[in-house]
């Protein structure tokens, strides 16, 4: 077995570890959320995700996104249950969280052009102890980041939630997403495992 199928394996076996164990992760109808801490303010957070190059450098191989003149998103699954699937949205953004909602959404916005929403936003928040249950007008959306300051000033706590439909299935992608932003924005550069010099195979 050759170095890259090695790692292929190591990797795929900590993805599917990470999906059992991590907090909200399973894959199911709700969707799966994680929370990271990354050392840089709020704001650079929340500007990275209001980018279209860096989003689909976030997901990956599980998919691109774009977004056109009028400031509708398109996000293009290539990977999962939803591979060649075209799934429109629209940015709504509030103080200190943003949100991907559905194109076509019960609200303003529903030409899928940005909205802000600022106090719609904010007020999805889980509260369980005051009552609120994280439902949203016009429902769930696609994807939600929102984000807080870290205790003792180590920078800002954020929170990705991803609908299904857009994570292929895999509970594990919030995390992922988090991870690979807290790598771009802390280094410049996302890891990956894509081929390397020391594994190419030799001629024998």
């Amino acid at each position: 077995m050759d170095v890259t199928q090695k790692a292929r394996e190591v990797v795929a076996s900590a993805v599917g570890a990470a999906a059992k164990v991590l907090p909200g992760s399973r894959p199911g109808a709700e969707p799966a959320r994680q929370t990271l801490t990354i050392a840089r303010p709020a704001e650079e957070v929340l500007d990275a995700w209001r980018d279209p190059h860096v989003v689909s450098r976030l997901l990956g191989d599980l998919g691109r996104a774009e977004v056109d003149g009028t400031g509708r998103w398109t996000f293009s699954l290539t990977a999962g249950a939803g591979t060649g699937t075209g799934v429109a949205a629209r940015l709504a953004g509030g103080e200190g969280a943003l949100e991907f909602r559905r194109a076509g959404d019960d609200g303003p916005g529903d030409d899928g052009g940005p909205v802000d929403t600022g106090a719609a936003v904010e007020d999805a928040e889980d509260d369980t102890e005051s009552g609120r249950t994280g439902e949203r007008p016009g429902g769930a959306p696609l994807l939600r980041v929102s984000t807080r300051s870290a205790p003792r000033d180590l920078g800002t706590e954020v929170t990705c939630e991803v609908a299904p439909e857009l994570s292929a299935g895999v509970g594990a992608v919030p995390f992922t997403l988090l991870y690979r932003l807290r790598a771009l924005l802390l280094t410049g550069e996302i890891p990956t495992l894509g081929p390397q010099p020391a594994a190419r195979e030799e001629e024998r």
